[in-house]
């Protein structure tokens, strides 16, 4: 997702990021505001460069489905019985 997609999504994604990444606060999104490099910044100050990548995993994969940009690379993970 680049600067402009997520600008744009910015106001669907901001609702379930914080219900899925509870360290997210309403100050958090307040700051972000649609900007990517912001996003990054505080992903990293609330969980470190190990969840960074997933949360940003898990941003695109909602990108994708609500975009209808869906590709094999962001897939939901099939939970194994």
């Amino acid at each position: 997702m680049n600067q402009e997609q997520f600008s744009a999504f910015w106001i669907q994604l901001k609702a379930p990021l914080k219900a899925k990444w509870v360290k997210i606060t309403d100050a958090d999104l307040l700051e972000i505001a649609g900007n990517l490099v912001t996003f990054t910044a505080v992903l990293l100050k609330r969980y470190g460069a190990t969840e960074n990548g997933d949360v940003n995993t898990w941003a695109n994969r909602r990108y994708s489905h609500w975009s209808g940009n869906y590709t094999s690379k962001y897939a939901d993970p099939v939970k194994v019985a």
